[in-house]
């Protein structure tokens, strides 16, 4: 596929079912380019679905190796989850499988990725794919350095594994993207982690870039009261 703007492969991405992302949140990379481009460190991805996400910042930022970690099996069942909680929802209505709506193969990823232009078919230093649930794979991960974190988990362990394990490797200036904080599960392994590392409760919203606060109350009709793919900047 021929790619001419940014703007066009996220709408492709889109109509093709390749990302749940809708197109005013691709801006938000594109927005911040400057900003991330110059952080030393790799991307990293975790819960691709069909790789749409991964094969757009595949594009945007061609001089950074793209990692795409994902069980490809769906969600992680509950007795393989390293925290409990109790208010926990999409392992229970997602069953862990190879087959189902979450569940998308490795292959099937790789060819989408092969679609947009992006070899993978062989081992590549471009693109990294790691396979297996995220408290089982990350801890061994040749990552060493992060500019920009994206997590898309659905859920409070695998939210709060990822950050433990991945946070002290994102960069000054580095970017951390909870597309999923809009989720109950989610916003709170988000808050039980700053609060234990003592960081400011505070988040930048994906489209206007402000700055807002966390522990003051609800700031759009989400399940968690917040926007999908808000951020933070490491310090």
């Amino acid at each position: 596929m021929e790619i001419t703007t940014y703007e066009d492969l996220a709408q492709h991405l889109i109509d093709n079912k390749m990302t749940m992302l809708w197109k005013d949140l691709f801006n938000l990379p594109i927005r911040n380019y400057s900003k991330i481009v110059d952080v030393d460190g790799d991307i990293v991805e975790c819960g691709v679905w069909r790789g749409g996400c991964s094969i757009f910042l595949s594009h945007l930022f061609p001089n950074k190796t793209i990692w795409c970690c994902d069980s490809y099996e769906g969600f992680q069942p509950l007795e393989d989850a390293t925290y409990k909680f109790k208010g926990e929802r999409h392992t229970p209505n997602f069953t862990h499988g190879v087959k189902g709506p979450i569940a998308i193969s490795l292959e099937e990823v790789k060819n989408n990725f092969e679609f947009y232009g992006i070899p993978c078919k062989q081992d590549s230093d471009r693109v990294k794919f790691l396979k297996g649930f995220v408290n089982q794979t990350l801890p061994t991960a040749p990552i060493e350095k992060i500019s920009l974190l994206r997590l898309d988990v659905d859920s409070y362990s695998a939210t709060l594994e990822i950050l433990n394990i991945l946070y002290d490797k994102v960069q000054s200036g580095g970017f951390i993207i909870f597309d999923d904080i809009n989720l109950k599960e989610s916003y709170q392994a988000i808050i039980d982690f700053l609060t234990k590392r003592s960081l400011p409760l505070e988040l930048y919203h994906p489209s206007t870039d402000e700055k807002y606060r966390l522990d003051q109350g609800r700031i759009v009709n989400s399940d968690s009261g917040f926007p999908s793919n808000s951020y933070i900047i490491k310090k």
